[in-house]
């Protein structure tokens, strides 16, 4: 299992709140390359498909740390935004199709990287 960056002290104050009630941004935590290289491994493991960007898991780990670094620099300077999601149908029963919404990669890393 990979070091985490969310210590026992701070998720209990998540939970708990904190003294005071003043919080402070924890969005350093999000960023940091630790955090996001464990996301993209637990994206990577899934395999899953590619967003409406059509990058693989695969072209990402070809580029992995041109890739998180860039998506690192967005976090911390405030210009990530994340992509559309793709949309796709998938067979259900009788004929019948349900609607999957699929992210790009790097929006499934900065999801993962904020759990």
């Amino acid at each position: 299992m990979e070091a985490s960056v969310w210590t026992d002290r701070m998720l209990a104050a998540l939970g708990n709140g904190v003294r005071g009630g003043k919080w402070h941004s924890l969005i350093d935590k999000v960023y940091a390359s630790r955090t996001l290289c464990a996301a993209w491994q637990r994206v990577k493991a899934n395999h899953g498909a590619a967003g409406i960007d059509r990058m693989s898991v695969e072209r990402f780990e070809a580029n992995a740390e041109y890739y998180l670094n860039a998506v690192g620099q967005e976090l911390r300077n405030g210009s990530y935004k994340p992509a559309a999601i793709r949309r796709v149908y998938i067979p259900k029963g009788k004929g019948k199709t349900r609607p999957l919404g699929i992210a790009t990669v790097k929006d499934r890393i900065v999801q993962g990287a904020r759990r």
